[in-house]
């Protein structure tokens, strides 16, 4: 008989956020005839029925998991081997998430000293996980330090000051990351709904259409598989002139220097978990694997036969404020070695 997985409590509480959770408040009670040994309420029979399925376990499994995870947290108030087990747990939803498998996940983190042996065994994870072996995977997979290492419930926080009034920087990080990974994408989500024909004065503050960009870096590994990593950058208001225009700016750029530059939808729930650093990117992504549905490049390629608000790009070519910019752009491409 196939052993059936049974997840930890961590992944468990990762999990709250994602679709099983969704399925389970859908269907308020159970109509499972099955036998459980313990008397709980239909909801939450009908919550451990949709986690179990989505997880891959039974129900018993993920109810003991639970039960375990409570007795091991209240143990460890005063640290120990059980918050050690925390953070090897959140590691391998890290792993788990961006769909490494093990022998991928050695060669990615393999300058850190982590061996398949490591990931093959939580004990020999627990002791590799290092502070400075976190500080560097929180790096390199952009998440918080402090959710690694179990102080924090947020995973990610997105990346202050990279574009608005900082275009240049916008502009030297794009170039890092051209000449360092074998591929890139720039892409700009909005929520479903947005109309980025709306103005500041024509809504109040919630109705208005906001953007999120977000940073992929792809790495080629050698069996085949790819490390791909997800920088989310702050938030901008496509109705507000300035972050309109700086943002425009940087698509540009992006586009002269052979990046891909997409325009995403994303439900509201999801895109409000993005924002908050609650949920991990590669898991967002995985539940929206939408197409590309709208166009960024359409708003700065000048005589396109698709360009929108061409005006408003002319004047932003115009203005004398975005001189130094724009020679900014020019020196970084001539360096680079690639104008479109």
């Amino acid at each position: 008989m196939a052993t059936r997985l049974v997840p930890s409590l961590q992944e468990i509480l990762y999990r709250l956020a994602g679709a099983a959770t969704e399925a389970s408040m859908k269907q308020s009670t159970s109509t499972n005839p099955g036998r459980f040994p313990v008397v709980v309420r239909p909801e939450t029979r009908a919550f451990l029925e949709a986690q179990a399925a989505h997880l891959g376990g039974s129900i018993a499994g993920v109810a003991g998991a639970i039960l375990d995870g409570v007795a091991m947290t209240t143990l460890a108030r005063a640290g120990g081997a059980s918050t050690l087990r925390g953070v090897a747990e959140r590691f391998n939803i890290l792993i788990q998430e961006h769909d490494l498998s093990l022998p991928a996940a050695t060669e990615a983190l393999a300058d850190l000293g982590i061996t398949l042996a490591d990931l093959a065994s939580l004990d020999a994870l627990q002791l590799r996980l290092s502070s400075p072996v976190l500080r560097s995977v929180s790096e390199r997979f952009y998440v918080n330090y402090g959710w690694l290492a179990g102080k924090d419930d947020q995973i990610f926080q997105p990346t202050p000051h990279c574009w608005y009034k900082e275009m240049e920087a916008a502009a030297d990080k794009l170039v890092e990351a051209k000449q360092t990974c074998a591929r890139i994408e720039l892409t700009l989500f909005v929520k479903h709904g947005a109309d980025l024909g709306v103005i500041d004065e024509d809504q109040e503050w919630s109705r208005l259409p906001h953007f999120l960009p977000m940073l992929t870096r792809i790495r080629d590994l050698s069996g085949g598989e790819a490390l791909e990593t997800f920088e989310v950058w702050d938030e901008g208001r496509w109705s507000y002139v300035p972050c309109r225009e700086h943002i425009k700016l940087v698509v540009h750029f992006a586009y002269r220097l052979g990046i891909h530059v997409m325009g995403k939808h994303l439900a509201p729930a999801d895109y409000d978990l993005l924002i908050e650093g609650g949920a991990l990117p590669a898991t967002i992504l995985r539940r929206n694997p939408s197409h590309v549905s709208w166009h960024p490049t359409d708003y700065v390629v000048p005589g396109s036969a698709v360009a929108k608000d061409s005006e408003e790009w002319k004047r932003i070519v115009a203005h004398k404020d975005y001189e130094p910019t724009f020679r900014h752009f020019e020196k970084l491409l001539e360096r680079v070695g690639r104008a479109r």
